[in-house]
């Protein structure tokens, strides 16, 4: 997806939302041990999942780039300001609440 001045302030806070989505599904399904997750993405997305370039993008560079990665995304935003826009996320440990 190519973003630019023109792109709706709506599209970018949504394709955000989904590379956090995509993020967090593979963080919570190594926590759990599972593929829960995946799976009820896969079953809500249909052929996208697969078909969709975005998301295939997405699920290739988590896979390759960041698969040791294990922070989960609790909280996302798209700042908008005279310059354009920032993202802003805070992200946490998801083995805190197992270690309780």
């Amino acid at each position: 997806m190519h973003v630019d001045s023109t792109t709706p302030r709506e599209t970018i806070q949504q394709g955000f939302g989904l590379a956090v989505t995509i993020w967090n599904i593979f963080v919570m399904d190594r926590v759990n041990g599972n593929s829960d997750y995946q799976t009820l993405m896969r079953k809500q997305l249909g052929d996208q999942w697969e078909a969709n370039p975005v998301i295939k993008a997405l699920v290739d560079r988590r896979l390759k780039s960041f698969d040791d990665d294990m922070r989960f995304i609790a909280e996302h935003h798209v700042l908008f300001d005279a310059n354009g826009y920032r993202l802003r996320a805070a992200a946490s440990d998801p083995y805190a609440s197992k270690k309780r």
